[in-house]
C-alpha cells in the first residue's frame, strides 16, 4: 500500500512539473504584464548551437537573469517588474563565473523596450584587481518592439584566465527600458 502511494505521489509530481505555471506579478511601472508575447529575436552565432538534440562543436552557454544583477551605487534604484526582468537609473553588474580557459565568443542580451527612446547596454569586463580593467565587450540594443535578444560577438575569442583577472557583466539602461538578461556563449 505504501509503495502504490509513493508511486502515485511520485507521478503526481512528476505530471505536475509538466504543467505551465502562471503566476501575476504587480507592475507599478506601467509596463504591460510580463505574458506579453510581443517577441523579436535578431539572430547570431550563438544560435548556430541552439539544438537539444546536439549543441555543434562543444560549445555551452551561461545564462543570467536581469534580476540576478545588482546595483553598482547604494543610491540607485532598482525595480523588478516580473519575468527575471529589471530596470534602474544606474549601472547594474553581476560576476561571470566562467571555467578557467573558457573561451568567450559572445554574449546575448535579452531586454524590454516598447517604442522608448534610448538603449539597453551590456558591457563584459576584466577587473586586474590593482586597478586596472579592460572592456572585452559591449553593445546597444537596436529593437523597439517589446521584448527583444541580440548577440554581440567578441571581436576576438576572450580566453577566461581566473589567475589573473575576474570578470563581471554590467548593465545599463534609459528610463522605460528593462534587462531580462544576458546568455554568455562560450566553448569550454
Amino acid at each position: 500500500m505504501n509503495k502504490k502511494i509513493l508511486d502515485l505521489a511520485a507521478a503526481a509530481a512528476l505530471f505536475g512539473a509538466c504543467l505551465p505555471a502562471f503566476a501575476t506579478e504587480a507592475t507599478s511601472d506601467g509596463f504591460p504584464p510580463a505574458q506579453n508575447l510581443n517577441y523579436y529575436n535578431v539572430p547570431g552565432a550563438d544560435q548556430a548551437t541552439d539544438s537539444l538534440a546536439a549543441p555543434l562543436g562543444g560549445s555551452d552557454y551561461l545564462f543570467l537573469a536581469g534580476s540576478a544583477f545588482t546595483p553598482r551605487t547604494s543610491s540607485q534604484t532598482v525595480s523588478y517588474p516580473g519575468s527575471g526582468c529589471t530596470f534602474t537609473d544606474g549601472a547594474i553588474t553581476t560576476s561571470l563565473e566562467l571555467p578557467n580557459g573558457a573561451s568567450v565568443q559572445g554574449v546575448r542580451l535579452y531586454y524590454y523596450n516598447n517604442a522608448s527612446p534610448g538603449s539597453v547596454s551590456l558591457f563584459f569586463t576584466a577587473y586586474t584587481g590593482d586597478s586596472g580593467l579592460t572592456d572585452l565587450l559591449t553593445g546597444s540594443s537596436t529593437v523597439a518592439t517589446g521584448y527583444a535578444s541580440e548577440y554581440f560577438p567578441a571581436s576576438s575569442p576572450v580566453v577566461i584566465d581566473n589567475g589573473g583577472q575576474a570578470y563581471v557583466l554590467t548593465s545599463t539602461m534609459s528610463a522605460g527600458l528593462r534587462l531580462c538578461g544576458m546568455r554568455v556563449f562560450y566553448s569550454p
